[in-house]
């Protein structure tokens, strides 16, 4: 009689907290010279993404960009609304007070 034996794996999220926190993402952005100067924003969206996330002891930082759309009134003698993607970096920190650090499991 052949036994035949697996091991697997056992994984559980359980949300500990929940945190709404609002912070500014300020950086420069390059208009690239085939493009038109900024004369005046008229519109501005992003779109939040998220590439790294790090639990440590009461805190979470969050690394990520900001995937923005930028409309504007051209610093030309036509006047003209031009449109611009960039991308803006970020780091944070949030403070989390049951945020911990997650122990491996080993076998």
């Amino acid at each position: 009689m052949a036994l035949e034996t697996t091991k697997d794996s056992l994984v559980l999220n359980q949300i500990i907290s929940q945190k709404t926190d609002t912070f500014m993402v300020e950086d420069d952005c390059i208009v690239p010279d085939i493009k038109p100067d900024i004369l005046n924003v008229i519109s501005s969206s992003g779109i939040v993404c998220i590439y790294k996330k790090e639990i440590l002891d009461g805190k979470i930082r969050l690394d990520g960009a900001v995937n923005a759309y930028i409309m504007y009134l051209a610093d030309s003698n036509e006047g003209e609304v031009r449109s611009l993607n960039t991308n803006l970096d970020f780091t944070q920190t949030i403070e989390v007070e049951k945020a911990k650090m997650r122990n491996e499991l080993k076998y």
